[in-house]
């Protein structure tokens, strides 16, 4: 997995952030966080308002995520599995943030695009307005 940073001023990247099978999350990532790794990410404060030294807490969450974390992604998963996970795990952060306290600032049409090495970045869903001949054969497309 490869990350790349666009901005106004410039594209950094790509980066290489992830080299076995797995997956990334950023943004609002406590609903995806608590699924797969079985933790809020406000554990470690917890932990410490709780009494545990500060210097071990970073032992104590990685033994809890040893035996709480899900393995949902999988090295051979059919491409079509990932697109759903990725769609579920959008759509469960979308109703996450809907029923907890503060702005939602996740949700709108959800889109989902899908890189693979024969058909390249190819769209799967997309907002009703955009014309479907702008999904190509794979041709003169982002890569």
């Amino acid at each position: 997995m490869f990350e790349l940073q666009l901005t106004p001023a410039a594209c950094v990247g790509p980066v290489e952030i992830l080299t076995d099978p797995g997956a990334s999350w950023w943004g609002q990532p406590e609903a995806i966080t608590r699924l797969m790794l079985g933790i809020s990410g406000s554990l470690p404060t917890a932990l410490v308002n709780l009494g545990v030294d500060p210097t071990q807490v970073d032992a104590y969450v990685d033994a809890i995520k040893a035996q709480v974390s899900l393995t949902l992604v999988q090295p051979a998963m059919p491409i079509q599995d990932a697109i759903d996970l990725a769609y579920f795990l959008v759509e469960l952060t979308i109703k996450f943030v809907r029923f907890t306290p503060g702005h939602q600032t996740v949700g709108g049409p959800v889109e989902v695009a899908a890189i693979t090495k024969h058909e390249g970045f190819r769209w799967v869903h997309r907002k009703h307005y955009f014309d479907a001949t702008l999904n190509g054969t794979g041709e003169g497309q982002c890569r």
